[in-house]
Protein backbone atom coordinates (compact mmCIF):
# COMPACT_ATOMS: atom_id res chain seq x y z
CA UNK A 1 0.00 0.00 0.00
CA UNK A 2 1.40 3.37 -1.02
CA UNK A 3 2.36 5.56 1.93
CA UNK A 4 0.30 8.78 2.09
CA UNK A 5 2.05 12.14 2.19
CA UNK A 6 1.08 12.90 5.80
CA UNK A 7 2.81 9.72 6.95
CA UNK A 8 5.87 10.65 4.89
CA UNK A 9 6.01 14.09 6.50
CA UNK A 10 5.64 12.58 9.96
CA UNK A 11 8.33 9.98 9.35
CA UNK A 12 10.82 12.49 7.97
CA UNK A 13 10.25 15.27 10.50
CA UNK A 14 13.41 16.27 12.34
CA UNK A 15 11.72 18.42 14.98
CA UNK A 16 8.14 18.38 16.25
CA UNK A 17 6.68 20.35 19.15
CA UNK A 18 3.39 21.17 20.86
CA UNK A 19 2.57 24.84 20.44
CA UNK A 20 -0.37 27.18 21.09
CA UNK A 21 -2.36 27.44 24.31
CA UNK A 22 -0.98 24.16 25.69
CA UNK A 23 2.61 25.38 25.40
CA UNK A 24 1.59 28.79 26.79
CA UNK A 25 0.00 27.14 29.84
CA UNK A 26 -3.31 28.78 28.91
CA UNK A 27 -5.30 25.80 27.65
CA UNK A 28 -8.82 24.99 28.80
CA UNK A 29 -11.22 22.12 28.12
CA UNK A 30 -12.08 23.59 24.72
CA UNK A 31 -8.51 24.19 23.54
CA UNK A 32 -7.05 22.19 20.66
CA UNK A 33 -3.57 20.71 20.97
CA UNK A 34 -1.62 22.40 18.16
CA UNK A 35 1.67 21.08 16.84
CA UNK A 36 4.34 22.21 14.41
CA UNK A 37 6.97 20.09 12.72
CA UNK A 38 10.02 20.69 10.54
CA UNK A 39 10.75 18.21 7.76
CA UNK A 40 13.59 17.19 5.47
CA UNK A 41 12.15 15.10 2.66
CA UNK A 42 14.15 12.25 1.06
CA UNK A 43 15.88 12.97 -2.27
CA UNK A 44 13.10 11.36 -4.32
CA UNK A 45 10.78 14.19 -3.23
CA UNK A 46 13.38 16.94 -3.32
CA UNK A 47 14.91 16.31 -6.75
CA UNK A 48 11.84 16.84 -8.90
CA UNK A 49 10.84 19.38 -11.55
CA UNK A 50 7.65 20.26 -9.67
CA UNK A 51 7.59 23.20 -7.28
CA UNK A 52 9.51 22.55 -4.11
CA UNK A 53 7.24 21.53 -1.21
CA UNK A 54 7.08 24.04 1.64
CA UNK A 55 4.08 23.72 3.97
CA UNK A 56 1.18 21.39 4.73
CA UNK A 57 -1.48 21.54 7.45
CA UNK A 58 -3.69 18.78 8.83
CA UNK A 59 -6.49 18.59 11.40
CA UNK A 60 -7.51 16.04 14.02
CA UNK A 61 -4.89 16.36 15.33
CA UNK A 62 -3.95 19.91 14.30
CA UNK A 63 -0.41 19.92 12.96
CA UNK A 64 1.50 22.14 10.55
CA UNK A 65 4.53 20.80 8.68
CA UNK A 66 7.23 23.05 7.18
CA UNK A 67 10.24 22.18 5.07
CA UNK A 68 13.51 23.06 6.78
CA UNK A 69 14.15 25.87 4.28
CA UNK A 70 10.68 27.36 4.82
CA UNK A 71 11.02 27.07 8.60
CA UNK A 72 14.42 28.72 8.68
CA UNK A 73 13.23 31.57 6.44
CA UNK A 74 10.29 32.14 8.79
CA UNK A 75 12.63 32.05 11.78
CA UNK A 76 15.00 34.49 10.11
CA UNK A 77 12.03 36.80 9.46
CA UNK A 78 11.39 36.73 13.24
CA UNK A 79 7.98 35.09 12.81
CA UNK A 80 6.67 34.87 16.41
CA UNK A 81 4.87 31.54 16.09
CA UNK A 82 7.95 29.92 14.54
CA UNK A 83 10.39 31.43 17.04
CA UNK A 84 8.27 29.93 19.82
CA UNK A 85 8.88 26.42 18.49
CA UNK A 86 12.57 26.64 19.39
CA UNK A 87 11.87 27.91 22.91
CA UNK A 88 9.06 25.63 24.16
CA UNK A 89 9.74 23.59 27.28
CA UNK A 90 11.50 20.27 26.72
CA UNK A 91 8.34 18.45 27.80
CA UNK A 92 6.56 19.81 24.71
CA UNK A 93 9.20 18.55 22.28
CA UNK A 94 7.56 15.47 20.75
CA UNK A 95 10.37 14.53 18.39
CA UNK A 96 13.93 15.77 18.00
CA UNK A 97 16.54 14.16 15.79
CA UNK A 98 20.16 15.26 15.90
CA UNK A 99 19.32 17.74 13.12
CA UNK A 100 16.42 19.17 15.10
CA UNK A 101 18.65 19.41 18.15
CA UNK A 102 21.24 21.31 16.11
CA UNK A 103 18.56 23.77 15.03
CA UNK A 104 17.25 24.24 18.59
CA UNK A 105 20.76 24.66 19.98
CA UNK A 106 21.38 27.50 17.50
CA UNK A 107 18.06 29.27 18.15
CA UNK A 108 19.71 32.53 19.17
CA UNK A 109 21.01 32.94 15.62
CA UNK A 110 17.46 33.91 14.66
CA UNK A 111 17.07 36.74 17.18
CA UNK A 112 17.63 40.39 16.29
CA UNK A 113 16.12 43.82 16.78
CA UNK A 114 13.90 43.11 13.79
CA UNK A 115 11.74 41.02 16.10
CA UNK A 116 10.26 44.38 17.14
CA UNK A 117 8.64 44.77 13.73
CA UNK A 118 7.17 41.28 13.63
CA UNK A 119 5.81 41.27 17.20
CA UNK A 120 4.53 44.83 16.85
CA UNK A 121 2.99 44.08 13.47
CA UNK A 122 1.24 40.88 14.53
CA UNK A 123 -0.06 42.57 17.68
CA UNK A 124 -1.27 45.64 15.80
CA UNK A 125 -3.09 43.47 13.26
CA UNK A 126 -4.79 41.63 16.12
CA UNK A 127 -5.74 44.87 17.84
CA UNK A 128 -7.37 46.17 14.66
CA UNK A 129 -9.39 42.96 14.31
CA UNK A 130 -10.63 43.33 17.89
CA UNK A 131 -11.54 46.98 17.41
CA UNK A 132 -13.28 46.14 14.14
CA UNK A 133 -15.29 43.49 15.95
CA UNK A 134 -16.33 46.02 18.56
CA UNK A 135 -16.90 48.81 16.01
CA UNK A 136 -14.30 50.92 17.82
CA UNK A 137 -11.86 51.60 14.97
CA UNK A 138 -11.12 55.32 14.58
CA UNK A 139 -9.71 57.15 11.58
CA UNK A 140 -6.50 57.65 13.57
CA UNK A 141 -6.29 53.89 14.23
CA UNK A 142 -6.61 53.13 10.52
CA UNK A 143 -4.05 55.73 9.46
CA UNK A 144 -1.50 54.56 12.04
CA UNK A 145 -2.07 50.93 11.08
CA UNK A 146 -1.59 51.62 7.38
CA UNK A 147 1.54 53.69 8.05
CA UNK A 148 3.10 50.93 10.12
CA UNK A 149 2.13 48.21 7.64
CA UNK A 150 3.80 50.10 4.78
CA UNK A 151 6.88 50.93 6.86
CA UNK A 152 7.23 47.28 7.85
CA UNK A 153 7.09 46.29 4.19
CA UNK A 154 9.81 48.79 3.33
CA UNK A 155 12.07 47.47 6.08
CA UNK A 156 11.90 43.99 4.54
CA UNK A 157 12.44 44.92 0.88
CA UNK A 158 16.23 45.41 0.84
CA UNK A 159 16.98 41.82 -0.18
CA UNK A 160 14.45 41.83 -3.02
CA UNK A 161 15.34 45.34 -4.22
CA UNK A 162 19.03 45.87 -3.29
CA UNK A 163 19.18 49.39 -4.78
CA UNK A 164 16.84 50.64 -2.02
CA UNK A 165 19.93 50.76 0.19
CA UNK A 166 21.30 53.55 -2.02
CA UNK A 167 18.44 55.97 -1.38
CA UNK A 168 15.32 56.53 0.68
CA UNK A 169 11.63 55.81 0.41
CA UNK A 170 9.75 57.41 3.30
CA UNK A 171 6.08 57.16 4.20
CA UNK A 172 5.48 60.88 4.69
CA UNK A 173 1.79 60.81 5.56
CA UNK A 174 -1.23 58.52 5.64
CA UNK A 175 -4.64 60.12 5.52
CA UNK A 176 -8.30 59.32 4.87
CA UNK A 177 -9.98 60.48 1.70
CA UNK A 178 -13.61 61.56 1.51
CA UNK A 179 -14.39 58.04 0.30
CA UNK A 180 -13.12 56.85 3.72
CA UNK A 181 -10.25 55.05 2.02
CA UNK A 182 -6.67 55.47 3.16
CA UNK A 183 -4.10 57.15 0.93
CA UNK A 184 -0.36 57.55 1.46
CA UNK A 185 2.14 60.24 0.45
CA UNK A 186 5.70 59.09 -0.18
CA UNK A 187 9.02 60.86 -0.31
CA UNK A 188 11.39 59.13 -2.76
CA UNK A 189 15.04 60.16 -3.12
CA UNK A 190 17.67 58.36 -5.23
CA UNK A 191 20.66 59.42 -7.30
CA UNK A 192 20.05 56.35 -9.44
CA UNK A 193 17.86 53.27 -9.16
CA UNK A 194 16.78 50.74 -11.81
CA UNK A 195 13.25 51.52 -12.93
CA UNK A 196 12.24 47.88 -12.49
CA UNK A 197 13.25 47.94 -8.80
CA UNK A 198 11.51 51.24 -8.08
CA UNK A 199 8.40 50.11 -9.93
CA UNK A 200 8.37 46.80 -8.06
CA UNK A 201 8.72 48.50 -4.67
CA UNK A 202 6.01 51.10 -5.32
CA UNK A 203 3.68 48.51 -6.88
CA UNK A 204 3.92 46.28 -3.81
CA UNK A 205 3.19 49.21 -1.49
CA UNK A 206 0.23 50.29 -3.65
CA UNK A 207 -1.08 46.73 -3.74
CA UNK A 208 -0.99 46.47 0.04
CA UNK A 209 -2.80 49.79 0.38
CA UNK A 210 -5.48 48.66 -2.09
CA UNK A 211 -5.90 45.37 -0.26
CA UNK A 212 -6.17 47.16 3.09
CA UNK A 213 -8.90 49.48 1.79
CA UNK A 214 -10.83 46.56 0.33
CA UNK A 215 -10.66 44.64 3.61
CA UNK A 216 -11.55 47.63 5.79
CA UNK A 217 -14.70 48.26 3.78
CA UNK A 218 -16.05 44.80 4.54
CA UNK A 219 -18.74 44.51 7.17
CA UNK A 220 -17.17 43.06 10.30
CA UNK A 221 -19.32 41.74 13.10
CA UNK A 222 -18.31 40.96 16.69
CA UNK A 223 -17.45 37.34 17.37
CA UNK A 224 -17.52 35.28 20.54
CA UNK A 225 -13.74 34.84 20.27
CA UNK A 226 -12.75 38.47 20.83
CA UNK A 227 -11.72 37.89 24.44
CA UNK A 228 -9.51 34.98 23.38
CA UNK A 229 -7.90 37.19 20.72
CA UNK A 230 -7.40 39.89 23.36
CA UNK A 231 -5.64 37.45 25.68
CA UNK A 232 -3.24 36.35 22.95
CA UNK A 233 -2.59 39.95 21.91
CA UNK A 234 -1.39 40.82 25.43
CA UNK A 235 0.63 37.60 25.57
CA UNK A 236 2.30 38.46 22.26
CA UNK A 237 3.29 41.93 23.45
CA UNK A 238 4.65 40.59 26.75
CA UNK A 239 6.76 38.04 24.87
CA UNK A 240 8.04 40.67 22.44
CA UNK A 241 9.08 42.93 25.32
CA UNK A 242 10.85 40.04 27.05
CA UNK A 243 12.67 39.08 23.87
CA UNK A 244 14.01 42.60 23.36
CA UNK A 245 14.90 43.09 27.03
CA UNK A 246 16.37 39.66 27.83
CA UNK A 247 17.26 38.17 24.47
CA UNK A 248 15.19 35.04 25.02
CA UNK A 249 11.59 33.79 24.95
CA UNK A 250 9.61 32.25 27.77
CA UNK A 251 6.79 30.43 25.98
CA UNK A 252 5.05 29.18 29.14
CA UNK A 253 3.25 32.21 30.57
CA UNK A 254 2.83 30.94 34.11
CA UNK A 255 3.90 34.29 35.54
CA UNK A 256 1.10 36.08 33.64
CA UNK A 257 -1.40 33.22 33.57
CA UNK A 258 -4.04 34.49 35.99
CA UNK A 259 -4.30 37.92 34.38
CA UNK A 260 -4.27 36.52 30.84
CA UNK A 261 -7.06 34.10 31.71
CA UNK A 262 -9.07 36.94 33.27
CA UNK A 263 -8.91 38.70 29.88
CA UNK A 264 -10.09 35.57 28.07
CA UNK A 265 -12.91 35.11 30.59
CA UNK A 266 -14.17 38.65 29.96
CA UNK A 267 -13.34 39.90 33.45
CA UNK A 268 -11.34 42.87 32.12
CA UNK A 269 -13.29 45.83 30.75
CA UNK A 270 -12.53 46.73 27.15
CA UNK A 271 -11.52 50.28 28.11
CA UNK A 272 -8.99 48.86 30.56
CA UNK A 273 -7.77 46.39 27.94
CA UNK A 274 -7.16 49.14 25.38
CA UNK A 275 -5.34 51.22 28.00
CA UNK A 276 -3.16 48.22 28.83
CA UNK A 277 -2.28 47.53 25.19
CA UNK A 278 -1.32 51.16 24.67
CA UNK A 279 1.09 50.88 27.61
CA UNK A 280 2.51 47.59 26.32
CA UNK A 281 3.09 48.97 22.83
CA UNK A 282 5.05 51.81 24.45
CA UNK A 283 7.05 49.32 26.54
CA UNK A 284 7.84 47.41 23.35
CA UNK A 285 9.08 50.63 21.77
CA UNK A 286 11.22 51.41 24.85
CA UNK A 287 12.64 47.88 24.85
CA UNK A 288 13.70 48.27 21.23
CA UNK A 289 15.63 51.42 22.08
CA UNK A 290 17.57 49.65 24.86
CA UNK A 291 17.93 46.12 23.51
CA UNK A 292 21.30 44.39 23.27
CA UNK A 293 20.13 42.20 20.39
CA UNK A 294 22.05 42.72 17.12
CA UNK A 295 20.54 45.04 14.51
CA UNK A 296 19.93 42.09 12.18
CA UNK A 297 20.57 38.38 12.03
CA UNK A 298 23.77 37.09 10.46
CA UNK A 299 22.56 35.60 7.15
CA UNK A 300 25.92 33.95 6.55
CA UNK A 301 25.79 31.98 9.80
CA UNK A 302 22.18 30.96 9.17
CA UNK A 303 23.03 29.82 5.65
CA UNK A 304 26.01 27.89 7.04
CA UNK A 305 23.70 26.19 9.55
CA UNK A 306 21.26 25.24 6.79
CA UNK A 307 24.08 23.84 4.67
CA UNK A 308 25.50 21.90 7.63
CA UNK A 309 22.16 20.26 8.39
CA UNK A 310 21.29 19.47 4.76
CA UNK A 311 24.75 18.24 3.75
CA UNK A 312 24.96 15.93 6.77
CA UNK A 313 21.42 14.66 6.21
CA UNK A 314 22.13 13.80 2.56
CA UNK A 315 25.73 12.68 3.22
CA UNK A 316 27.09 15.24 0.78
Amino acid sequence: MKENFKDILHRHSIYQVITGSTAYGLANDHSDVDQKAIVILPPTYLLQLSKEWETESYHNPDIEYHSLKKAMNLLNAQNPTMLETLFVKEEFVKKQTKYGELLRNNRHLFLSQNCYYSFYGYAKDQLMRIKNGLNKVTEKDQNEHVRYTLQRMLSQMDEKYPSLKNGTVIIKDVFSQQSQKQEADLSVSFDAIPLTELHGCISELAGTLKSYNKTSQQNKKPTDKLHKHAMHLVRLLLMGIELLEKGTLTVDRGVDRDYLLSIRNGDVRWDDFFELTEELFQQLENAKEKTLLPNATDDRKINDLYFEIMSNFYNI
